[in-house]
Order: C-alpha cells, then sequence, then structure tokens
C-alpha cells in the first residue's frame, strides 16, 4: 500500500471494501479493493488468486481494468481502473433510458461477454432484476 493514497470509501461488499484512491509516483485516481482473508478457506483463498491472475490477462474497453495487485498476510489488494458507475445506479436514478443509450449499453455489455467467452473466461457474477 505504500505506491497508494487512501482518499475515501466508496463501496462496501461481501467480499470487501472499495476505497478511491490515487497512486503516489503517477497521481491517477483508481479504485482499490481490499478483500479480508480472514474467515475463508485455502480453497477460497486459491480460487481468489485465479480470478486475480485472470483479470490481470484482461484488456477490454468495456471491462475494467486490473492495474495492480498485491497481497498481505490479512488481506488482497486489487487496483482497477475507477469506474464512473454502475449501470444500476443509472437504472435506478433514471428509471427509463432513451433507446440509443439502451442500444450503446447492450453493445458494450455484448462485446464484452464476447470478449470474455472468446478466452475460454465465464462471468459469474451478472445479475438481471
Amino acid at each position: 500500500m505504500e505506491n497508494y493514497i487512501i482518499l475515501e470509501m466508496i463501496g462496501e461488499g461481501a467480499f470487501g471494501k472499495v476505497y478511491k484512491g490515487q497512486r503516489k509516483s503517477t497521481n491517477q485516481i483508481v479504485a482499490i479493493k481490499k478483500i479480508v482473508k480472514k474467515g475463508k478457506k485455502e480453497k477460497e483463498l486459491k480460487n481468489l488468486r485465479q480470478e486475480i491472475d485472470i483479470l490481470r490477462k484482461l484488456y477490454h474497453e468495456n471491462i475494467i481494468q486490473l492495474l495492480d495487485s498485491f497481497e498481505t498476510n490479512l488481506e488482497f489488494c486489487l487496483v482497477t481502473e475507477l469506474a464512473q458507475g454502475q449501470l444500476f445506479e443509472i437504472l435506478d436514478e433514471d428509471k427509463k433510458l432513451p433507446e440509443n443509450e439502451i442500444k450503446k449499453i447492450s453493445q458494450q455489455l455484448v462485446s464484452a461477454l464476447f470478449y470474455l467467452h472468446s478466452n475460454n473466461i465465464i462471468h459469474r457474477d451478472i445479475k438481471v432484476l
């Protein structure tokens, strides 16, 4: 963590907390996800390491890029591009989107899924409301 400054917490989920941060060397604003190891079985830790290895190899304009990752005795830290928001938030705020916006979002989702599937990767966290 010596290469980053934590600015503020921006989210919390079942796996950990996400912070808005800044890379000291470049001042780049990033997202830093901290995943606590405590309470996880060795198999879960192994699976998490495998997922991080997969994320390291992904390069697509519609997939948040993993910029850095490291592991301490207590947690995993994943540094990614900072997203400008989540699709759920857009839908929740606007309730209805114009057809051209829906088309644009759909194309981006399909493009990202095609890229993943073309690389024999299945996305396990797609939700439909």
